[in-house]
């Protein structure tokens, strides 16, 4: 019997070994602290859908090895969907530097979809690590009740990295930050945004 508890024993170190390494986890939370002054309340900005290049559309991270290559880090992910993460990022900036409460993350539950509409078609997300993280992207914000196009932009931009994944990542969220920093100065300079920003 003793002999059988060992022999066991023994199994489950063994197995305990060989166990896969947990994976860790990337978020794309904004760096931005929070505004000075209270966002207000005003029209409902629905952000995204946001659409993916099918390579990025994964829960591995994809990084640039020293050559240009492609590479999927089965132990390196996101947190959750990275459209949805990219969304969620960009309304919180938008919340903080244009000052509205009402902007979410398309689509809500039980919501339809809203007074203003922001698509973004990120063209190209690359992290490479010791090396930089880029961003590429093409937004423009709708009006709902017909289609027409308020405002549009244009984003490309680096951001040098330090070694390792995570340095990558840091640099992607800055340059999200960066995006969400423009779409709100570009949101702030259009006439309609006086009605945007109202009840």
């Amino acid at each position: 019997m003793m002999r059988h508890g060992l022999i066991m024993l023994g199994l489950a170190a063994a197995l305990a070994g060989c166990a896969s390494p947990s994976p860790r986890l990337h978020t794309l939370d904004a760096l931005s602290a929070a505004p000075a002054a209270a966002p207000v309340w005003g029209k409902r900005l629905m952000v995204g859908p946001v659409n993916l290049p099918a390579g990025l559309d994964r829960a591995q991270l994809v990084t640039l090895g020293e050559r240009g290559e492609l590479q999927w880090r089965d132990l390196d992910r996101w947190a959750g969907p990275l459209d949805r993460m990219l969304a969620q990022a960009l309304a919180a900036q938008l919340t903080r530097r244009a000052g509205l409460a009402s902007v979410y993350v398309y689509p809500q539950p039980g919501m339809d979809g809203g007074d203003y509409k922001l698509l973004l078609d990120v063209r190209g997300l690359s992290l490479q690590p010791g090396r930089e993280a880029a961003l590429v992207a093409a937004w423009q914000l709708l009006r709902t009740r017909d289609g027409q196009r308020v405002a549009q932009g244009y984003f490309q931009r680096r951001k040098a990295c330090a070694a390792g994944v995570e340095a990558s990542v840091a640099a992607a969220r800055a340059l999200l930050d960066e995006l969400g920093e423009e779409v709100a100065a570009t949101l702030l300079a259009q006439a309609e945004w006086s009605s945007i920003s109202k009840p």
